[in-house]
């Protein structure tokens, strides 16, 4: 195979659906991929989920990092498998950062439990009314930046008090976007002073406190001049690591989406060139050699495979629980309770509860 080598390449591939391909198998095998990402058409049942993952990671050395995008909401890969949804970033954030922190810790243990290395999460796009509020669904934990940080912080904590990596997303920003850019690309009309102190804030304030940033797909044309993705922007990516001063992975977000144009190998190319250290591509795997070999002309990086380094030892320093079906069904037990308390009003405080008279 024309992508073949000794090293893991740059890439994030997914999976078709519930068990591995032997088409699947051997591209895997050969291109030796930093990471594979699951998602819900993978994921049937926690015991078919335990096993593919553990199939997974020993498909070659070193193991792929295993990949999940589970923020709770319409992002919820994991709670159907624990018979109850996991609650929304916007739900959690409105109940308290509390929490935030108790949905974040018992949705990371779950995938943890799972076999996943690294959740792709949290969300720290602003809810903008009209736009982000809407097309976000639910996934932002609100408007205001300071809100989003407190909130966002707390579950990062959780998913690393969990043993999970992590991803912020999605840079840098996607408050503003009016379009949802699985299918076009939303061009973000604002200057760049007002987008540094808003949208890109609390990735300023939590980047360097998360594993990795998922690079988004919007267009800005205050920081470039024109209607370059981010992914593809090598401005904004100098701006992540410049003025955010981020030092670890930086993730392009799905290059299968619809807000970018070009065949996938050319959109790997031009988000490699641009400086994303690590690119996701969710499907497509009659492209994954050509998309790989492209990338790789381009030759090594030491600080690259330094940062990529990096997330392998966070990700070996966790401590890796085996799969057990009794420890799933206490989460289970778990993640039914935690949704009948969000249910609840919280008690109301009173004076006399502050030592008031």
């Amino acid at each position: 195979m024309n992508g073949a080598s000794d090293s893991p390449s740059r890439f994030v591939f997914g999976l078709a659906g519930p068990s591995l391909s032997a088409e699947e198998s051997a591209l895997l095998v050969a291109l030796r991929p930093l990471g594979i990402l699951l998602s819900k058409q993978n994921l049937q049942t926690s015991s078919q989920a335990a096993s593919l993952l553990e199939a997974l990671r020993g498909l070659y050395s070193p193991p792929p990092l295993l990949f999940v995008s589970q923020e709770g909401g319409t992002e919820d890969p994991v709670g159907p498998l624990l018979g109850t949804p996991c609650a929304s970033a916007a739900a959690c954030a409105a109940a308290g950062t509390d929490r935030v922190h108790e949905n974040a810790y018992l949705m990371g243990r779950a995938a943890r439990l799972l076999g996943f290395d690294a959740d792709l999460a949290p969300v720290l796009d602003l809810a903008q009314p009209g736009t982000g509020a809407v097309i976000l669904e639910g996934r932002s934990f609100g408007f205001h930046a300071e809100d989003v940080v407190l909130s966002g912080m707390m579950f990062l904590h959780g998913l690393a008090r969990a043993g999970l990596a992590t991803a912020v997303k999605h840079f840098p920003g996607l408050g503003r976007a009016g379009k949802d850019t699985r299918v076009a690309r939303p061009v973000v009309d604002a200057h760049d002073v007002d987008l540094m102190v808003t949208d890109v804030a609390p990735f300023a304030k939590l980047a360097r406190g998360a594993d990795g940033v998922v690079v988004g797909h919007g267009a800005y044309p205050g920081f470039t001049g024109d209607d370059t993705p981010a992914t593809l922007s090598p401005k904004l990516l100098g701006i992540l690591r410049g003025s955010v001063r981020f030092e670890g992975v930086a993730f392009a977000d799905d290059l299968a989406k619809g807000a970018l144009d070009g065949s996938l190998p050319e959109r790997a190319e031009r988000a490699a060139r641009a400086g994303c250290d690590a690119l996701i591509v969710s499907g497509a795997r009659d492209a994954w050699e050509e998309c790989a070999a492209r990338v790789a002309a381009r030759g090594a990086d030491p600080a690259r495979e330094a940062r990529f380094a990096a997330l392998r030892r966070r990700v070996a320093d966790a401590p890796r629980p085996r799969f057990d079906e009794a420890a799933w069904r206490k989460l289970a037990e778990e993640a039914a309770a935690f949704s009948e308390l969000l249910r609840k009003p919280r008690p109301r405080r009173e004076e006399m509860d502050f030592g008031f008279s």
